[in-house]
């Protein structure tokens, strides 16, 4: 459903930002986060939109590539669903917080986690 909603969107002329968040609007999910990725070389932001799925929620992620011209869509795997919990709470924090700490390790391990899991053996 999620990449319908992803190939529907009039992107680039629609924001990233409102690209995720009609994804979660129109899923019934809810946007865990939408963060800004310093430091990686194919992504410059990273949303999570949590969705109900089997009577559980399922964290998909949304990245935007470094060009802006792209949006990928992720499955986060379990073992990394700790990693999105910690971004999700600094990212629910008020921005004097945000501002004294960093989630940088935390976006760039995510990062290498889904991006390798996508790559073919």
């Amino acid at each position: 459903m999620i990449e319908l909603i992803v190939q529907a969107a009039d992107f680039p002329a629609a924001s990233f930002d409102s690209v995720a968040g009609d994804c979660a609007d129109k899923s019934g999910g809810r946007i865990l986060f939408n963060v800004r990725v310093e430091s990686h070389a194919d992504v410059q932001r990273l949303a999570a939109i949590a969705i109900k799925s089997d009577g559980g929620v399922t964290p998909l992620l949304l990245l935007l590539d470094r060009t802006g011209t792209s949006i990928k869509i992720h499955e986060v795997a379990v073992e990394d669903y700790p990693l999105v919990v910690s971004i999700a709470r600094w990212a629910n924090q008020p921005l004097h917080s945000q501002a004294i700490t960093s989630v940088n390790v935390e976006v760039i391990l995510l990062l290498e986690a889904v991006v390798s899991e996508a790559r073919p053996d």
